[in-house]
């Protein structure tokens, strides 16, 4: 998911933005986040959470369900 993740973060960065959590090591923030499987997204809009989904998937499937959750059309 690694390469799909930063090639989808570079080709959007002008719509949104992607915060990687390390749950080895920030465990107070991945109990808070209910994360119990990785990879899970997380879809905050104005610092709420708005959406979430978990499991690995092709980079159009990752763009269609952030951009669905935030109510965006897709212009690329």
């Amino acid at each position: 998911m690694r390469p799909v993740v930063a090639e989808v973060a570079l080709e959007y960065r002008e719509i949104f933005n992607f915060v990687k959590l390390d749950v080895n090591t920030q465990l107070l923030k991945t109990f808070q986040y209910r994360i119990r499987r990785t990879p899970t997204f997380i879809v905050f809009r104005d610092g709420e959470i708005v959406g979430r989904f978990t499991g690995a998937m092709s980079k159009s499937e990752l763009v269609e369900r952030i951009l669905g959750i935030l109510e965006i059309e897709d212009t690329e």
